[in-house]
């Protein structure tokens, strides 16, 4: 029964398995099938053995007693006794031998005790019990011997071995990987205590191995690789335990061209040093926890120390970074940093947000966080910004407002510049003050652009006016916009000298020398270029030489207080006096009085645009102006 048990949990665990349920497994599913069938009828000889053992287990264990009661009970009919003793003999023999053909015709044998006469009652009722049990074993114990060798030679087993061997081999194309952890796994249900004994000194080998692993692991998550600091991660686990925190976020400047130009190895050499440069005596008082939180940014976290000394702490780093010379295969190399203070939690969210501020607008000194700057509300607007350029775009809201740019002279209109605007679903039209920054930080930026250069060429389809449109510098460094522009240009060369592209002279540029040659290829095209917001930040004489521009456009803050400021005169008149000298024609923005288009005119300057003349408007209209 034991065994019947063992080979019926095989079958049903087996069986139960839900892969069988798959397609792959069909034949495996047809082997089970048959083999329930077969493990019913086997269940079935079992029972029909075990009902007839005992009843045969019985009557021979009762013939067998008889042998010593017969000389009593019949000591008065020796040959009664003879033939009793000579059939219990046969049986004895049948059942040793296991042998049913020594009780054929066994029951013949004995009739002769049916025959008895003048019998007493001991002899009637011991031959009575004889005669029962002696049918009883003739009659069940040639089944008995069928049964018992069905059971022996049963191929049960070798039908749930072979059950077990399609299922193997259908899990062999299903689960390539798992095919030698599931054979070890079955062998191990079928070995002996031998091969379990080792597989538990392996797994135990595998356990501390594993361990060690886990240990390593837990490491790596919690410290940067490269530098031995914390790591982000750790900071974000940790940030509820900290107690007072004053965390200073520090951002290397420009370390992007540090690896682009000097290599991935001298960057990597640059970090792990700052790592080291970070941890100063000076923190030690108060309990700092160092990490690197990204990239470039590393964040020490100081605690129970006031506003004031943490401003001191955190301007004794970056004078120490700054003033420190990195030192990579004898090469010098001087970095710069930006840094931020916050106090309130969220600490790592509220500190980048003011980093990507500090970045703009405070490079040169330490931003502190305050509620106050209104960072967060900045961010969801942001985020409410770029929802609608993305809706605007689909939707082809990105539209060219078109405003004119005046001869001063003539008074006539020379060319139409195209200014973006963006229609929303409700039918506002935001400028570009609404957006555009926004935009430029995003993926979107490029179809914007990509779209007012659509507009435009459709705008010279229909008339023989000039067009300008404006372009990032740094928009000359993305490949996929300066295809779109060659490839504009080459299919539409017939316009292409009615379009001038005018460059954001307030962007810094990473590579003049590749701005200069793109700008050449431009101009090989046909179209002219301009340099846009000159005087605005950046601005040099030298800088515009180089780039060899066509057209300079004179930044609308120094035309807007000319006539009130003296040093913003000057500085038009110098710009304006140098532009002649180079041959360049220059151009006026925001001009917004007759007195300020008569003082522009007087300096010589060709051209004007702004409000004086007219707003940008949908419509292509020229501006009735006197000059």
């Amino acid at each position: 029964m034991g065994a019947m048990a063992a080979i019926k949990n095989k079958f049903e665990v087996l069986n139960a398995a839900d892969v069988l349920h798959r397609t792959q497994y069909k034949k495996t599913r047809k082997r089970l099938q048959a083999l329930k069938i077969h493990l019913l009828s086997y269940e079935e000889m079992l029972d029909d053995y075990l009902m007839l053992n005992a009843g045969i287990k019985n009557s021979f264990v009762f013939l067998t007693s008889l042998s010593a009661e017969k000389n009593s009970v019949f000591e008065d009919d020796p040959q009664a006794s003879i033939l009793l003793l000579s059939i219990i003999a046969d049986v004895s023999r049948s059942r040793m031998l296991a042998d049913a053909s020594f009780l054929e015709g066994i029951e013949s044998k004995a009739l002769p005790l049916g025959r008895l006469k003048e019998l007493n009652k001991a002899q009637a009722s011991f031959v009575r019990s004889f005669l029962v049990h002696l049918h009883f074993i003739a009659s069940n114990y040639p089944q008995f011997i069928k049964t018992l060798s069905e059971i022996e030679h049963s191929d049960i087993e070798k039908g749930l071995e072979a059950a077990e061997e399609a299922f193997l081999n259908d899990a062999k194309t299903d689960f390539a990987f798992l095919e030698r952890v599931f054979f070890i796994l079955l062998l191990l249900l079928l070995t002996a205590i031998v091969m379990i004994s080792i597989l538990l000194i392996r797994m135990g080998v595998e356990n501390r191995r594993l361990r060690t692993l886990k240990m390593q692991l837990r490491h790596s998550l919690s410290h940067d690789l490269l530098t031995g600091l914390y790591s982000r991660k750790q900071f974000e686990e940790v940030q509820g335990t900290f107690e007072q925190p004053t965390l200073i976020l520090i951002n290397i400047n420009h370390f992007k061209h540090v690896n682009d130009f000097y290599g991935s190895a001298v960057g990597n050499a640059i970090l792990t040093e700052m790592a080291l440069l970070i941890r100063q005596p000076i923190l030690e008082a108060y309990s700092p926890e160092y990490f690197r939180l990204g990239g470039d940014d590393f964040g020490v976290v100081i605690h129970a120390v006031e506003a004031e000394r943490a401003m001191q702490l955190a301007t004794t780093l970056k004078k120490t970074i700054e003033s420190y010379i990195f030192v990579v295969d004898e090469i010098d190399i001087y970095i710069t940093v930006s840094a931020v203070i916050n106090r309130h939690v969220p600490l790592l969210e509220n500190a980048d947000l003011l980093l990507k501020q500090a970045k703009g607008r405070y490079r040169d000194t330490i931003a502190v966080y305050s509620d106050h700057l209104e960072l967060k509300e900045n961010a969801r607007m942001n985020i409410d910004v770029t929802r609608e350029v993305k809706e605007a775009l689909e939707s082809k809201g990105i539209i060219a407002w078109f405003q004119p740019i005046v001869d001063l002279q003539s008074g006539k209109t020379v060319k139409f510049e195209a200014l973006a605007r963006m229609k929303t679903a409700d039918g506002t039209v935001k400028g570009p003050a609404q957006f555009l920054s926004v935009a430029k930080k995003t993926p979107y930026y490029y179809r914007i652009t990509r779209m007012m250069i659509q507009h435009v060429f459709e705008a010279m389809q229909d008339t023989s006016y000039y067009f300008s449109v404006n372009i990032g510098m740094r928009d000359l460094e993305d490949e996929k916009l300066m295809d779109v522009l060659r490839e504009t240009l080459t299919q539409n060369s017939h316009f292409a000298h009615r379009l001038e592209i005018e460059l954001l002279e307030s962007e810094e540029l990473d590579d003049l020398r590749l701005v200069r040659t793109l700008i050449e290829e431009l101009k090989a095209l046909g179209c002219t270029i301009a340099i846009d917001d000159f005087g605005s930040g950046y601005s040099n004489f030298s800088y515009i030489m180089n780039l060899n521009a066509d057209v300079l456009k004179i930044d609308g803050s120094l035309i807007s207080t000319m006539l009130e400021n003296e040093i913003s005169y000057q500085t038009v008149k110098t710009i304006a006096d140098f532009a002649k000298n180079m041959g360049l024609a220059v151009v006026g923005e925001f001009v917004a009085t007759k007195e300020t288009a008569a003082a522009l005119k007087k300096m010589g300057i060709c051209c004007g645009q702004g409000y004086y003349f007219a707003k940008p408007s949908e419509r292509l209209s020229e501006p009735d102006i006197t000059p």
